[in-house]
């Protein structure tokens, strides 16, 4: 493995983490990170201003903007959830300001990455690299689903699950406590952290 300008990979201390979407999954994969001894950036959300003014970082003391982390991470994972505020949140425009070394690696939903967008950056070595279990059309039957699959994409740096990373045993074990749970504090009237 050889970076885009022909040379040996970064080590560990080298790369930047940049984690979009700080959740349970997110904050597991920053402390990953940082065991590794990569450095990690954790992107704030983005708000919109009222108005329909630029979109504003909302920041916490552990947080850097979204575009600081683009601009930065030669690692970048996305782990948050598919709203209408997070579709595409991977496009041209952001993937323009991308470390030319970076790889992106989305474990979030399908819909979050302009796929073709993205394809279109690996041709035109703007990102190094992506990695993918989720796509904007499941399940995927071919090319005419995903620019991912086209024919021109056969050689890209592309790395692709059919939507099933998250499938083992202990996942199913934990899905079933979950619920379990779940519908026992239901019944008892307490309160859920499950959001339906």
């Amino acid at each position: 493995m050889r970076l885009p300008d022909g040379s040996p990979p970064l080590t560990c201390k080298e790369e930047v983490l940049g984690v979009v979407g700080y959740g349970g999954l997110g904050q597991r994969i920053a402390g990953l990170g940082r065991a590794l001894g990569m450095k990690v950036l954790v992107a704030a959300r983005k708000t919109s201003s009222p108005g329909g003014a630029e979109p504003t970082p909302s920041l916490a003391s552990d947080r850097v903007t979204f575009d600081h982390v683009l601009k930065r991470a030669t690692v970048l994972v996305l782990s948050l959830p598919r709203v209408p505020e997070t579709m595409n949140l991977i496009s041209t425009a952001e993937l323009a300001q991308m470390n030319p070394y970076a790889v992106i690696i989305n474990i979030a939903r399908g819909g979050i990455v302009d796929e073709a967008a993205v394809a279109q950056a690996l041709k035109d070595k703007q990102i190094a690299g992506y990695a993918t279990d989720v796509y904007h059309v499941e399940p995927l039957d071919g090319p005419e689903d995903t620019p991912l699959l086209a024919e021109d994409a056969k050689d890209l740096n592309i790395t692709m699950s059919p939507h099933l990373a998250w499938f083992s045993q202990r996942t199913l074990k934990n899905l079933g406590d979950i619920l379990k749970e779940t519908v026992e504090s239901w019944a008892k009237g307490e309160e859920i952290n499950v959001i339906v």
